[in-house]
């Protein structure tokens, strides 16, 4: 089917206002985006004007696409007059370029439409009265001329008939679709640093006086012209230039001692601590809170030293524990301080023991204290054989009333066998551990 020139425009016109309503920018046939450069320092805020390439509504709302390096910036948008693009920066904002989108979600698009126009259809009538028209002598003009031209060429007639029928419109309508309308390149600048400029400018005001004191130093040798040269270059240039440069100095306190300590009824320990200033200089301790006491008396020999003492009538509270708050400086500790609970025997619960691959295994072993009411005291000591050790490792162990939990991390390969060794103060069990 082939298409009439009249046909032929109103099929551009049309696809012009389809590219224009996607967002793309029709100039001669390429497509094209307007870049503009935002630029602004850091710690302020800067805005610019930007140019669309198509018409934004006034209350459509401006959105940025960012890239994902972008950092330090805030962007926001107006479309009051026009679009308006307002960039503040951060103060620790980096020295850097961002190419960042523009998106309107309302715009503007002016679309020249084809309109079959109904009223030349109508004034047929008067093109049917050809005959008053024909009666008029004088009134021959070129239109008889083209109709005999139209009866010898049909097919022109019907171009020029489809040609009549059509007519282009302007036609702005609002579209609400996101639509990108413009792309800007923010320009992110460091701040200038104002520790420069004081110590240069007073010492050119400074030399100025020192130059006319030297003319009238011939007439008259007066003290006078010294004070104008010493005072001005000393004050003005080691005052700016040493305060911003000073930096707090890092504190260097510290505190450390021992969070638990196991003593016997009737015995006394002496345990080491650290204590320092914010300059760190080495300072004593000393007892911000004493403990109960009927588990524990504490007191502070030295800058290094802390000595306990458990007393005796403490027999009838094995696996009891006080605590005591030690302060130094401005820093705090707290020390837990129990009352020896000895383990008299200590069984395993399983002798065998699965555990899958990259999993923790739980090995229990029942342990009866001298106080049975509270937990062992007794550390707990894991043993596992060298070449046994790419299969399973020691991972953690747990005294409560009445047992001792040790956790096993089981490793990636399978073994069929893995003796452990588990002593409990002077008590020893013995349990094979299998990976799977």
């Amino acid at each position: 089917m082939k298409l009439s020139t009249g046909m032929k425009k109103a099929l551009s016109m049309f696809l012009t206002a389809a590219l224009v309503v996607s967002g793309v920018y029709v100039s001669d046939g390429k497509a094209s985006a307007k870049e503009q450069v935002l630029a602004v320092t850091a710690g302020t805020t800067n805005s610019i004007k930007v140019e669309t390439n198509v018409k934004v509504a006034t209350s459509a709302e401006i959105t940025f696409v960012k890239p994902s390096t972008f950092a330090g910036v805030e962007l926001t948008g107006a479309a009051t007059n026009g679009v308006v693009a307002i960039a503040k920066a951060a103060t620790n904002a980096a020295t850097a370029e961002y190419i960042v989108d523009v998106y309107a979600s309302k715009v503007v698009v002016a679309t020249k439409e084809a309109v079959e126009t109904t009223a030349p259809a109508k004034t047929d009538a008067p093109a049917k009265t050809d005959a008053p028209a024909k009666t008029d002598a004088p009134a021959k003009t070129d239109a008889p001329a083209a109709t005999e031209a139209t009866k010898n060429t049909q097919s022109l007639k019907s171009s020029k008939k489809a040609a009549k029928a059509v007519e282009e419109k302007t036609v702005e309508k609002v579209v609400e679709e996101k639509t990108k309308v413009a792309t800007i390149v923010v320009k992110v600048t460091a701040a200038t640093k104002p520790s420069t400029t004081p110590s240069t400018k007073p010492a050119a005001t400074a030399t100025a006086p020192a130059a006319t004191a030297t003319a009238p130093a011939a007439t008259a040798t007066t003290p006078a012209t010294t004070v104008p040269t010493t005072a001005p270059t000393t004050a003005p240039t080691t005052a700016p230039t040493t305060a911003p440069t000073k930096k707090p100095a890092k504190s260097k306190a510290k505190f450390t001692v021992a969070k638990k300590v196991v003593i016997a009824a009737g015995k006394s320990k002496t345990i080491k601590y650290t204590a320092k200033d914010t300059k760190g200089k080495t300072i004593k301790a000393k007892v911000s809170k004493k403990a109960n006491k009927k588990y524990a008396t504490v007191k502070v020999t030295s800058s290094k030293k802390i000595k306990i003492t458990v007393p005796k009538k403490a027999k009838k509270y094995k696996g009891y524990y006080g605590t005591v708050t030690l302060k130094a400086g401005k820093k705090t500790a707290k020390v837990k301080i129990y009352v020896q609970n000895k383990t008299t025997k200590a069984k395993a619960a399983k002798k065998k023991v699965t555990v899958k691959k990259n999993k923790t295994a739980k090995v229990t072993v029942k342990v009866t204290a001298q106080n049975k009411k509270k937990a062992t005291t007794d550390t707990v000591k894991v043993t596992i054989p060298k070449s046994k050790k790419k299969y399973l490792t020691y991972k953690s162990a747990k005294a409560s009333k009445g047992k001792v939990v040790v956790s096993l991390k089981a490793k990636k390969k399978k073994v069929s066998k893995v003796p452990v060794t588990i002593k409990v103060g002077s008590k020893k069990v013995k349990v094979t551990v299998r990976v799977k």
